[in-house]
């Protein structure tokens, strides 16, 4: 169940990733402003580097996102993977993701940073997470 788990929380965040890199090519464009040169372990990055790395992040993130839901479920703490225990976690990655992981990259709460409507693309990644999430552990999880 464990390995079910990672699997589905990394290919939901392979398929989130995918999505974002071929919504501007059908017209969605990107209205995110670019900050700041980025940095990483005091070094700057080219935006190259930081987008790549942005991406390891996320990935990784999905990954042991994906596995810790698994073991709550193997542990018994949570109770299967039913569609409103996924969502409930998928809102917990965005209070986690909101409260620590944007202010740590310097986007501020929730993204403040760079506009209002922010939070909203926040709001809709973790719900696509949570969805993707739920239908792939469902294919590889019996009932």
């Amino acid at each position: 169940m464990l390995f079910s788990g990672l699997y589905a929380g990394l290919a939901a965040g392979a398929i989130l990733s995918f999505l974002a890199h071929i919504a501007p090519l059908v017209g969605a464009g990107n209205f995110i402003r670019d900050l700041d040169q980025p940095k990483a372990w005091g070094c700057e990055l080219t935006r190259r580097e930081a987008h790549l790395l942005g991406i390891l992040v996320f990935l990784v993130f999905s990954l042991f996102s994906g596995l810790l839901l698994a073991w709550f479920v193997a542990q018994g703490w949570i109770v299967g993977f039913d569609f409103l225990s996924v969502l409930g976690w998928g809102m917990l990655m965005l209070l986690f993701v909101g409260l620590v992981l944007m202010p740590l990259e310097g986007h501020g709460v929730f993204g403040y940073r760079h506009d209002s409507w922010f939070v909203i693309d926040l709001c809709v990644a973790c719900l696509l997470w949570s969805l993707l999430f739920w239908a792939l552990i469902k294919l590889w999880v019996p009932a």
